[in-house]
């Protein structure tokens, strides 16, 4: 009988000793709790995503062939997702322009190739479609005011 209450004691006590543990780990600023160490889809992104469609075009700087209109699939603040035929490499570096709705001019910038992920289904001519994610980087002051703006406009997903 002794043992049970033994037993039961000692886990009470390893359930106060975890609390005490998360509430000086919350006092010191610490806000997340234990098990989001482990949690593998925690959100890593500092800036929020938009679904937005904008038209986009973009070529390889080191390739003088121009590739035509592609998809958008969102757009952030210091990158975007397009959907791609082709299959870019990481870390090519591409001059981009983009279409903002109520701007006459276009953004123009460059950015490179973070990662590529191939689509499942083809599209519905069967070509081989990707996702390819794009980290803005030379980009003008007046278009970075303008790709703000409209951002600014936009809801919150």
């Amino acid at each position: 009988m002794y043992l049970v209450y033994t037993i039961i004691l000692l886990v009470l006590v390893l359930i106060l000793g975890l609390t005490l543990k998360e509430e000086i780990m919350a006092r010191k600023g610490i806000t997340h709790g234990m098990a989001n160490k482990y949690w593998a889809l925690r959100e890593k992104r500092r800036f929020v995503r938009f679904q937005e469609d904008m038209k986009i075009r973009y070529n390889r700087v080191d390739s003088t062939s121009s590739r035509g209109d592609t998809k958008m699939k969102n757009i952030a603040q210091k990158g975007l997702c397009i959907s791609t035929y082709e299959k870019l490499k990481k870390k090519d570096k591409l001059d981009i322009e983009i279409e903002v709705p109520g701007f006459s001019k276009p953004v123009r910038l460059t950015g490179s190739v973070m990662w590529v992920k191939e689509l499942r289904s083809p599209d519905k001519d069967g070509r081989r479609m990707f996702y390819t994610g794009l980290r803005f980087g030379k980009i003008r002051p007046e278009s970075e005011a303008i790709l703000i703006t409209h951002l600014n406009t936009l809801k919150r997903p």
